[in-house]
């Protein structure tokens, strides 16, 4: 749990072990903790042309990123005109997300690489092929307003009966490593910020998060030696987040899933290298997480019904949110 109040002496040594995030350390103290709170939260709104209602919503609880889904979406012109009145009307650096992966996971129709899966590129055995498609994927969406992208997908298939099979590049690591690595490539020099996801990786599992809570019951050792490594090569890469999925793993915590486990943030941070922005998975997804986490964007897609009572319970971390801070100033 994040502490609720810190002192300047706690400021002073966090700004010590990160010089590089000590102008956002200072920026994030000085906010009070609805604006911090705001920082690390991301909606789903219901709109299409966005209301006063919805904007006095996000502009109360000061929030920072936005999900689109296919319900806020209609044509081209509605699109931009939606972000753009986000940007202008609520926030000129709103974080503007998407899951726009190509096959069975798509929020626009009219894009021209959207019949492409994952395990097309995957097959194809072509990093350029996935680097194009990538970076091709990012100038359409950012082309459209939307500044971050909610993938690629990093998990390694078991079999090709796995429900995650075609959102993923393959059953094979290295393969499936090549291809994020050359994704990742692709977005960062479109521009658009990265995530990502599902870590600590879905292919051990048999069970949609969608649906209920899969459990696996793997060490990290085991993990390092496959699931982990497509992670590492995408951050290594350049990745900007991590989104963390609704598993349980025993051997790391018997309590929590990884979305709401500090003990998984410690392993992305400690053994995996990673210095960027967590995100989760979204907490109304199953209909069982009604908390929220301190210590990464906390993703909810219902803002009306579910977001307020997360939103009460951050005691939001002072680093991660200059993390955010440092991400916002990098890409947007």
């Amino acid at each position: 749990m994040a502490k609720k109040e810190y002192s300047k002496e706690d400021i002073q040594l966090l700004k010590t072990q990160n010089p590089k995030l000590a102008k956002y350390i200072d920026r994030v103290y000085k906010m009070d903790k609805k604006s911090r709170r705001g920082l690390i939260t991301m909606v789903g709104i219901k709109d299409k042309i966005l209301s006063e209602s919805t904007i006095k919503e996000l502009k109360d609880n000061k929030v920072q990123g936005i999900i689109l889904f296919k319900h806020n979406i209609e044509n081209e012109k509605q699109l931009k005109k939606l972000t753009y009145d986000l940007k202008q009307k609520v926030n000129k650096k709103m974080i503007i997300a998407i899951d726009q992966e190509g096959g069975n996971v798509y929020r626009i129709s009219w894009d021209k690489a959207v019949k492409i899966r994952a395990i097309d590129i995957g097959n194809s055995a072509s990093t350029d092929y996935a680097y194009k498609t990538a970076y091709n994927r990012s100038k359409f969406l950012l082309d459209l307003g939307i500044n971050t992208i909610l993938g690629p997908v990093c998990d390694i298939a078991t079999d090709t009966n796995s429900y995650i099979y075609e959102r993923t590049f393959g059953t094979n690591v290295k393969r499936v490593s090549e291809m994020v690595v050359a994704s990742v490539k692709g977005q960062n020099d479109a521009g658009i910020i990265t995530a990502l996801k599902h870590f600590p990786g879905h292919g051990d599992t048999d069970i949609d998060s969608h649906v209920k809570f899969p459990t696996i019951n793997t060490s990290v050792s085991e993990l390092k030696k496959r699931d982990f490594i497509p992670f590492i090569k995408g951050i290594e890469a350049g990745a900007d987040m991590v989104l963390v999925a609704h598993i349980k793993n025993n051997k790391i915590d018997k309590k929590l899933p990884s979305s709401l486990s500090s003990k998984h943030k410690d392993i992305l941070i400690n053994t995996l290298g990673f210095k960027g922005v967590i995100i989760t998975d979204d907490l109304v997804m199953t209909g069982k997480i009604n908390t929220g986490i301190s210590w990464g964007i906390n993703l909810i897609s219902d803002t009306y019904n579910n977001s307020k009572n997360i939103f009460n319970k951050i005691e939001p971390d002072i680093l991660e949110c200059a993390k955010i801070l440092a991400l916002i100033d990098k890409k947007l």
